[in-house]
């Protein structure tokens, strides 16, 4: 069998005695989207956050593509990165957030740029263009002089999410990306999001837009209490999953 892309194995959060996130392990194939939905307070964003290191899991390790985000095995035990390391390897694991996490201050262009200008080392013309490219694939050519007061919430995501793309990893996690938009722009971000499915990213996605999930996913995990309910591909997940949890959630959602 090939090798998982990314593997998350027995990963948990603990805030003082409570399990955020509880012995969690899933793999995410090479151009896979793994749509993770659930109620709130599952442990869904705080996942998301332990496998970008955003937030130091307490126990369980993230691997991807063959190298521990954590650190290196030494005579078989782990030996914590240092730093340098640690930001060095988030590198590779782009992450979009609900909020758009913007530099007021900054043009659309130059928010994308400063990441591949500064972390990576491009030289500005060089970053600069990269970040047009990649303002183009989000469809926001007509717009990269703005800076974020100028632009709605649908186009400031879209520039996060070609900020995150400018980054050129190898995975991006989208945690919850259109619940912070009004209903008519939610559309405008999702059609991204398709796109780059469909051009083979790799993906893990938080959302609550189940038509989406459905759609676009390679897989559906459901996530309550910390842990992983279910897993399988969204076909059976939104039709006869088997699992009566499942059920009363997608029948409570559709009721709401």
């Amino acid at each position: 069998m090939t090798a998982p892309l990314l593997a998350i194995r027995n990963l948990s959060k603990v805030y003082g005695e409570i399990p955020v996130v509880d012995r969690v392990s899933l793999d995410v194939a090479r151009g896979e989207i793994v749509m993770v939905i659930g109620p709130s307070g599952a442990g869904k964003s705080t996942l998301l956050r332990c496998v970008n290191r955003i937030e130091a899991p307490s126990e369980g390790e993230v691997v991807l593509d063959g190298v521990n985000m954590a650190g290196e095995m030494r005579n078989g035990k782990l030996v914590p990165d240092p730093a340098t390391a640690t930001a060095r390897k988030r590198r590779r694991i782009g992450m979009v957030f609900q909020r758009f996490n913007l530099f007021a201050h900054l043009s659309a262009l130059d928010n994308v740029a400063i990441g591949p200008r500064r972390v990576l080392g491009m030289k500005p013309a060089e970053a600069r263009a990269l970040a047009a490219e990649q303002l183009a694939r989000v469809r926001l050519s007509d717009h990269v002089a703005k800076r974020p007061a100028q632009l709605s919430g649908g186009q400031q995501q879209r520039v996060a999410i070609a900020r995150a793309m400018a980054m050129k990893p190898e995975v991006i996690l989208f945690d919850e990306p259109t619940s912070a938009l009004d209903p008519e722009l939610v559309g405008e971000v999702l059609a991204v999001i398709r796109t780059l499915a469909e051009d083979g990213m790799t993906m893990m996605v938080v959302t609550h837009e189940m038509r989406f999930a459905r759609e676009v996913g390679s897989r559906v995990v459901f996530m309550e209490s910390g842990r992983v309910v279910a897993d399988m591909p969204p076909a059976k997940f939104f039709s006869d999953s088997g699992n009566p949890r499942v059920a009363e959630f997608l029948a409570r959602f559709h009721a709401s």
